[in-house]
C-alpha cells in the first residue's frame, strides 16, 4: 500500500502543485540558469526553481549533500508528513529505505574536479566523498528518520525508480519490513553531463520555444529535455496501514522487467521485448488487457523509443489498445532519469484518486506509426481503478509496474 508522497520536481514542489501543472499542461522547460550554456546545441532544462534545501534539511548537511540527495531527503520529508506516520513509534529495524539515482552526485565531481586541477589536492571538500557517493540519498534519509531496516541504492537508468518500487514490494511482502520509504533523486544539469547528452544527440535544440521543445509521438520531436528533481512515496504493509487508518493512495498489482539486448542506445521499432514485458506484468497482476484503464508511458520525446512502445502496447493490448487513454508526463517535467518512474507513479496514484488524467501536451502531428489516444491538448475526466506506467533504458531495458486502487 502507498500511504504518503512527496515531490520535488520541475513543475512544482509538492504534490498539489506538481499536480496541478500536470493537469493544466504548464511545462517547466525552460532555458537553463545553472550554469552558461549559449554554446551548447541544446540550452534548456527541466529544472527546479527556487529550491532551497535548508527549508529541509538544516545547512549542516544540507552543505554536504550533493543537490541529487537533497531533493531526495526533502521528498522523503514530505512524504512523511503526508502518510502521517509516526517513524518513532515504528521497529526502526522494519523500516527500510530504497532509493534510485542514475547520475549520483556528478555535480560533485565536476565542481571537485575544476578545485584539483586548478587550487590542488589539499583544497578538495573532505566531504566530498559523501556527496559523490549515490548511495548517500538513501543513507541520509535512514540518518534523518533513525531507520535501520533494509538499505539500499537502485542504479539501472531510467528504469531505476520502478525497479526500487518493485524491492520494496518485495521487502514487504517477504515480511522482512512493514513500512519503505522508495524514491529517487536526479541532478543531471551541470556542464559536463549536459553535454556528453548533447554529444549523443539525445536532446531537443527547440531553443526557442522551451516549454514546446519535447514532443512525445510527434513526428516534429527532435529528441528529449533532461530534468531534475526527486520524489518519495511510503510504502507500507497491507494491515500496518490499515491497522494505523492510514490514507491509501492505491497498491502495487504487478512488475515485469525485460532487456532487448539490442544496443546500447537504440530500441527494436517492433517494441517485441516490451510488449513481452507488459503481458508479464498484467499476468502478475491478475489483470486483462481490458482491465487497465491508463497508461502513463514513459514518452521521452525520442522518436524511435516513442514507435517502440506504441508498437508494444499495440502488441500486448491488442484492438484494447485504442481504448486506453496514453499519457506522457515528460514534456512538463523533463526525462528525469529515475525520478522520472517515481513521479509516474505519483501521477498514476493521483489519477487513480482524482479521476482526471492529464494532457500529453505538445502532441500535435503524430507520427503514422503513432496512433493511439496519447490525450492531446486537455485534460479529460475518467474512472480509473487500474493504470500501467511503462520506463525504458539505454540498452532497450524496460520495466513495467501496475497499480490499482485498494478497495
Amino acid at each position: 500500500m502507498i500511504t504518503g508522497m512527496g515531490v520535488v520536481a520541475p513543475n512544482g514542489i509538492g504534490v498539489e502543485k506538481f499536480w496541478d501543472s500536470l493537469v493544466h499542461g504548464r511545462s517547466a522547460v525552460r532555458k537553463i540558469t545553472r550554469f552558461d550554456a549559449s554554446s551548447y546545441p541544446s540550452q534548456i532544462a527541466a529544472e527546479v526553481p527556487d529550491f532551497d534545501p535548508t527549508d529541509y534539511i538544516d545547512p549542516r548537511t544540507a552543505k554536504r549533500l550533493g543537490r541529487f540527495a537533497q531533493f531526495a531527503l526533502a521528498a522523503a520529508q514530505m512524504a512523511v508528513e503526508d502518510s502521517s506516520i509516526d517513524l518513532c513509534r515504528e521497529d526502526p529495524y522494519k523500516v527500510g529505505v530504497f532509493m534510485a539515482t542514475g547520475i549520483g552526485g556528478g555535480d560533485t565531481i565536476e565542481t571537485q574536479t575544476a578545485i584539483f586541477y586548478e587550487k590542488g589536492l589539499k583544497r578538495l571538500d573532505p566531504f566530498g566523498a559523501i556527496s559523490i557517493c549515490t548511495h548517500s540519498a538513501s543513507g541520509v534519509v535512514s540518518l534523518k528518520f533513525g531507520l535501520r531496516g533494509p538499505n539500499t541504492t537502485i542504479a539501472s537508468g531510467c528504469n531505476s525508480g520502478l525497479d526500487a518500487t518493485y524491492l520494496a514490494y518485495n521487502t514487504i511482502r517477504l515480511g522482512d519490513a512493514d513500512v519503505v520509504l522508495v524514491g529517487a533523486g536526479e541532478a543531471p544539469i551541470h556542464p559536463i553531463t549536459y553535454g556528453v547528452f548533447c554529444a549523443g544527440g539525445f536532446l531537443s535544440r527547440e531553443n526557442g520555444k522551451p516549454t514546446e521543445a519535447l514532443k512525445p509521438y510527434d513526428i516534429r520531436g527532435d529528441g528529449t529535455v533532461l530534468g531534475e528533481g526527486g520524489a518519495v512515496v511510503v510504502m507500507e504493509e497491507v494491515q500496518h496501514a490499515l491497522g494505523r487508518k492510514a490514507k491509501i493512495y492505491g497498491e502495487v498489482l504487478g512488475f515485469a522487467s525485460v532487456n532487448e539486448a539490442h544496443s546500447l542506445f537504440d530500441v527494436e521499432l517492433n517494441g517485441v521485448a516490451l510488449a513481452s514485458g507488459i503481458k508479464k506484468a498484467l499476468a502478475a497482476a491478475n489483470r486483462n488487457p481490458d482491465d487497465i484503464d491508463y497508461i502513463n508511458s514513459h514518452g521521452n520525446g525520442i522518436l524511435i523509443y516513442d514507435v517502440n512502445e506504441t508498437a508494444a502496447i499495440k502488441n500486448a493490448f491488442g484492438e484494447s489498445a485504442y481504448k486506453i487513454p496514453v499519457n506522457s508526463i515528460k514534456p512538463i517535467t523533463g526525462q528525469s532519469f529515475s525520478v522520472s518512474g517515481i513521479l509516474q507513479l505519483v501521477t498514476c496514484l493521483l489519477v487513480l484518486k482524482n479521476g482526471v488524467i492529464p494532457p500529453t501536451i505538445n502532441h500535435q502531428i503524430p507520427d503514422s506509426r503513432c496512433d493511439l489516444n496519447y490525450v492531446p491538448g486537455h485534460f479529460i475526466k475518467k474512472e480509473v481503478k487500474t493504470a500501467l506506467m511503462n520506463a525504458h533504458g539505454f540498452g532497450g531495458s524496460h520495466t513495467i509496474l501496475i497499480v490499482g486502487r485498494y478497495i
